[in-house]
């Protein structure tokens, strides 16, 4: 997967990608949208490309990028819920690995995937991290519902707002996938409402 291959918000691929290019990424982001448009996709090339050990970043190609796409790379941590919620017990395990330096790449990243899920203490033991995080760490966190969020982990990121997919990009992620489409209405689209997760689940 490549940012190529990612359909919408070329806005947000601008930011992320200058960002790597002019070595200004933060410690801590809160990618928020909503659900099923991609945001997952977005932080993991993020990911790739800070973690990325080649002169085009993401390369690919390098130790790192590969790894990554194995999920085999020890320096990028994704986190999700455990059941309904995100609990303590994975932030803590979480801070232990903070802790450790990295090992392939100079940086380690970690997503927080659906964090609003976190509970109340899950979010209390982040802030902790997010205060004094290591300078080798960043935090991606993403959510679709961020008033479930704590405002003093919200403060502590740095926001990217991710639009809603538009009805042209879904049908052509519905194309890419191979799936047959019937004869979509307008009002149709209004039930996908910019999430090709939720035209999925209609669809089927």
């Amino acid at each position: 997967m490549k940012y190529t291959d990612i359909l919408g918000n070329e806005k947000v691929k601008d930011i992320l990608k200058k960002a790597v290019q002019h070595n200004t990424v933060l410690h801590s982001y809160l990618f928020v949208g909503e659900e099923g448009i991609g945001k997952s996709l977005f932080a993991k090339e993020f990911a790739k490309s800070i973690l990325c050990l080649g002169k085009e970043k993401p390369c690919e190609a390098c130790k790192s990028c590969i790894e990554i796409e194995e999920n085999n790379q020890p320096d990028y941590i994704e986190i999700v819920p455990d059941g309904n919620s995100i609990k303590i017990e994975q932030i803590r395990n979480m801070q232990l690995k903070v802790a450790e330096k990295p090992i392939v790449s100079d940086n380690k990243v970690y997503i927080i995937d659906d964090s609003d899920t976190m509970t109340s203490e899950a979010q209390n033991c982040l802030l902790k991290t997010l205060e004094e995080p290591p300078e080798y760490t960043i935090i991606i966190l993403i959510a679709s519902n961020t008033d479930m969020l704590l405002n003093t982990i919200k403060s502590r990121c740095t926001k990217i707002t991710f639009e809603k997919l538009t009805s042209s990009e879904i049908l052509e992620i519905l194309k890419e996938q191979s799936i047959e489409i019937p004869d979509i209405s307008e009002k149709m689209f209004d039930f996908f409402d910019g999430s090709i997760a939720k035209a999925l689940k209609i669809l089927e």
